[in-house]
């Protein structure tokens, strides 16, 4: 049994040891290699995202471009609408004042009339 016993803390021994030098041998990278991985990582994913920024890029531009051109044409329209009114106004002002200044008229010849008789 004491041979049986030897046996196995031998076994549980040399297993201990195997693992450890597994453990040992699976050290992790240093803080230097894994910044340098990581930075080469990074500038491979900058180039290859380069040609869909520019893509984008371009999109924005023409969507900015369509976009202005909208508002330039409701700018115009807004000014011609605008532009109209005023001349519509001016038109119904000078209405107004020829019916007042003839209505006037019309009431000071009234009562001199009215006055004589």
């Amino acid at each position: 049994m004491s041979r049986l016993l030897s046996s196995l803390i031998l076994v549980l021994g040399l297993m201990a040891a195997g693992t450890a030098s597994v453990v040992a041998q699976q050290t992790p990278p240093t803080a230097r290699e894994t910044i340098e991985k990581s930075k080469e990582a990074a500038a491979e994913r900058a180039r290859a995202i380069g040609p869909e920024l520019k893509a984008l890029q371009d999109e924005m531009k023409a969507q900015v471009g369509d976009v202005r051109a909208l508002i330039d044409k409701r700018v115009d329209e807004a000014g011609r609408k605008a532009m109209t009114y005023a001349i519509w106004g001016a038109v119904g002002f000078f209405a107004l004042m020829v019916l007042a200044s003839v209505l006037g008229g019309v009431i000071v010849a009234l009562l001199f009339r009215r006055n004589r008789t």
